[in-house]
């Protein structure tokens, strides 16, 4: 048997591969930081029964043309594997859920924390001005509150969201409100459950954790801003478009709320000159919370668990199609 493995993997996993007694070959972004191609990938991948991906994209003529019997998808949500088409030719598409919930959840605590006590304006005015502000000590324009006097919504509650409650709750003593209807917190854990209003009004902190859907594309805009505190922050690490950013812009200019810290945008790479930029009551970061070393280590060993499900005969833990499941002899 023949594998691809275009996703960042560990040599760990590759070994486990090769005891399922697959012969590897590597290729595209995972080891050269450059996707291939829909013909870059159907040349790669032909003759091979397992691709291993993150980056390419699955679609239906891969599939149609490449005999592939297993596509695991090194990402929380498959969406570069064409899930329908996988179906239909009846191959199991393997995912790795909450891979980089730890990682994003850490991020989320370090944006709140530079946000909340000035570290980045701090830092910042420090490099360019020099230490005094305006002739006084920096003691008295850079304050911030202690984490354990805020509270912190949660707009969405899987596994970063729940990741990021049990780093507040139990590390920093926060009090976490969540707002996710299907998902909502179990009574006495980590979070309170609140519906979205309730969540804007008594938030120090929004933090975002939904996907990018019809349903929550600009769900926090204008409307939202007005219900937020004057004095709370914006944490976004979710997607881009859940934010209404011309709304952010001017809530943040009109002193609506007192600031955001945002990793992830509408656009991406974010336009040089995006008013964003220019504000000094923001946190900027290029799309790094899920970039953390152990992300890959984690969705090595999920896809590898699966697989060595799969050989023994049993349904494998993250399907994304469990249409396919049991397969047809």
């Amino acid at each position: 048997m023949r594998a691809l493995v275009t996703a960042e993997f560990t040599p760990e996993g590759l070994a486990r591969l090769e005891g399922l007694g697959y012969a590897v070959t590597t290729a595209g972004w995972g080891w050269t930081g450059e996707p291939l191609d829909g013909d870059g990938l159907a040349a790669a991948v032909d003759g091979s029964q397992l691709l291993v991906c993150e980056v390419e994209a699955v679609d239906a003529a891969v599939l149609a043309s490449s005999g592939l019997r297993v596509v695991a998808s090194a990402r929380g949500t498959p969406s570069n594997v064409d899930l329908d088409a996988a179906t239909a030719s009846g191959v199991p598409v393997l995912h790795a859920p909450g891979r980089n919930a730890g990682s994003v959840a850490d991020f989320v605590v370090g944006l709140l924390l530079v946000q909340a006590r000035g570290i980045a304006r701090g830092q910042t005015h420090l490099r360019q001005r020099g230490w005094h502000v305006d002739g006084q000590v920096p003691y008295l324009h850079f304050r911030g509150r202690e984490l354990a006097d805020l509270v912190v919504g949660l707009v969405g509650y899987g596994a970063v969201g729940r990741a990021v409650a049990r780093r507040l709750r139990g590390g920093f003593g926060t009090r976490v409100l969540a707002c996710d209807p299907p998902r909502p917190p179990e009574p006495g854990g980590d979070a309170e459950a609140v519906d979205l209003d309730a969540l804007l009004a008594a938030s120090d902190v929004v933090s975002l954790h939904v996907p990018d859907t019809p349903a929550t594309r600009g769900l926090i805009g204008a409307e939202a801003f007005v219900r937020m505190r004057s004095g709370a922050l914006l944490i976004n690490t979710a997607r881009g478009r859940v934010v209404d950013e011309a709304a952010l812009v001017d809530a943040l200019r009109g002193g609506v709320i007192a600031g955001a810290a945002l990793d992830v945008f509408a656009t991406e790479p974010l336009p040089r000159d995006h008013p964003l930029l220019g504000l000094d009551n923001v946190t900027l970061t290029p799309h790094l919370a899920g970039a953390a070393d152990d992300v890959v280590a984690h969705h090595t060993r999920m896809i590898c668990d699966d697989l060595e499900r799969l050989a023994a005969g049993a349904r494998p833990a993250h399907l994304a199609n469990p249409a396919v499941w049991p397969p047809r002899s």
